[in-house]
């Protein structure tokens, strides 16, 4: 068993033996790649019209440039971006306008995430990123052009900027990560204990400033570097907000379903997602939440990043390595028949927290 970091991991040796198994999947670019999982769920949903994935991922659009000076062409890809900047001219009330955020389709932690809702803003914010490029010119020619292209592939998603407020938790945005389970070819599960990670400033009183990124974006590996950080206020458990218990059910029914819909969509794209068999992967997923209790799914990120469940809720880390492990034992290392009752009742009991959301072999769409 292969359980370690994707690259140390001998594919080849995974590829060509059926007693070999690896903690990743070879090829999952059509999920944790921005940019192709949204080409991916935009051919599901042309096929699929009634795909919660029409109303539960962000409206999104694929953003290439090579050089600032070719934005015009660029725009008009994503017309609809600069249409709704437009429209912004005389509104003043910051919720009432058209706004979008600006992501790279690889990296992740937050790294070079922006709001915007002007031209000149979308402008200064990429001269801004042009300018970092330049800066590491020689680190770019020894990767052969493969920093520029990761760099300068973007998307822009309609920003949700009427989020579910806790007045409980200061009236912070949050979002929702998932640690999610995807099993051979293919069974996905989803642990039920989930986390909200909350931004360190009011986003009540924050929302028209974009550039207050303590307000605007929940990621916890930004946070936990600003002097004064909480770790204890910035993430809670799921099930424990200021929700009554239905609408927290709302939200985590409507999070399975979108997430049998993604990978209904990824694992139909066999060129950037193939599920082996003797592979088994931990994801972990973000929504965010309307202030209508509409779940929204974010990103997909491989190497999901535990340190954010904090010191206080590491025991929610835990369990989900258990299960993941009990999974990987019971799928590819014992023989059923091997398996005393004993056995199979700690097993069962590690995976008690899964919840299966997707299985290809009885897969219907809904």
């Amino acid at each position: 068993m292969h359980w370690r970091e994707y690259e140390k991991i001998d594919w080849d040796n995974v590829h060509r033996s059926t007693s070999v198994f690896s903690s990743a999947y070879c090829i999952r670019k059509g999920l944790i790649r921005k940019a192709q999982m949204a080409f991916n769920i935009k051919l599901y949903t042309a096929k699929h019209p009634d795909s919660i994935l029409l109303r539960g991922v962000p409206e999104t659009w694929i953003f290439e440039l090579d050089d600032i000076d070719y934005l015009d062409e660029a725009l008009m890809e994503c017309f609809e971006v600069e249409d709704g900047m437009r429209a912004n001219e005389g509104v003043e009330e910051p919720r009432d306008r058209q706004q979008f955020i600006l992501k790279p389709s690889l990296t992740g932690r937050g790294a070079g995430i922006y709001v915007f809702d002007t031209r000149e803003r979308l402008e200064e914010l990429l001269e801004r990123e042009f300018e970092s490029d330049d800066e590491d010119e020689e680190e770019e020619e020894e990767l052969e052009g493969q920093m520029i292209s990761q760099i300068r592939e973007w998307v822009i998603q309609r920003y949700i900027n009427k989020p579910l407020l806790l007045p409980t938790h200061g009236s912070r945005k949050f979002h929702i990560r998932v640690y999610v389970l995807a099993v051979g070819s293919l069974q996905v599960f989803v642990y039920k204990q989930m986390l909200a990670l909350f931004a360190p400033h009011s986003y009540k009183e924050s929302a028209g400033d974009l550039d207050d990124q303590r307000a605007h974006l929940t990621n916890t590996c930004l946070q936990a570097k600003a002097p004064g950080f909480d770790e204890s206020s910035a993430v809670e458990l799921f099930w424990k907000l200021d929700l009554d218990r239905e609408k927290l059910g709302k939200v985590f029914d409507q999070i399975c379903e979108i997430l049998h819909d993604t990978f209904a969509a990824v694992a139909s794209e066999p060129t950037s997602f193939q599920a082996w068999p003797n592979c088994i992967e931990q994801f972990g997923f973000d929504f965010l939440v309307d202030e209508d209790c509409n779940a929204l799914m974010l990103e997909a990120n491989a190497y999901p990043d535990f340190k954010q469940t904090g010191e206080g809720l590491k025991s929610v880390v835990e369990g989900f390595m258990a299960a993941s492990v009990a999974t990987a034992v019971d799928k590819f290392l014992v023989d059923e028949k091997d398996v005393t009752k004993d056995m199979r009742d700690m097993m069962d009991a590690d995976r008690d927290g899964l919840v299966e959301v997707f299985s290809r072999s009885n897969d219907r769409h809904r």
